[in-house]
């Protein structure tokens, strides 16, 4: 099963997919999300972004439901933070 996905594009594992699904470009990097608060909030939030340019270009914080997210696995890393 796992290499038949592999080998599939992008549109052919979305004609797989049972339900609805949240595709990763729609989710805004952190980067984006600071941008479109400095726009609203004016040269405070233009602050914040001097400095994080590189981690904040890469990450992006999503709320809601992660079931739904179009990701190729669901990583739970809280046992392994227990151990250090």
């Amino acid at each position: 099963q796992t290499e038949r996905l592999l080998k599939m594009t992008l549109e052919e594992r979305r004609k797989e997919y049972l339900g609805d699904y949240v595709a990763l470009k729609t989710i805004p990097t952190w980067m984006e999300d600071l941008k479109s608060k400095s726009e609203s909030d004016g040269e405070n939030a233009k602050e914040d972004l001097q400095g994080k340019k590189s981690l904040s270009e890469k990450v992006s914080l999503y709320r809601g439901d992660i079931t739904l997210l179009e990701v190729d696995a669901i990583v739970n890393a809280g046992r392994w933070l227990n151990i250090l």
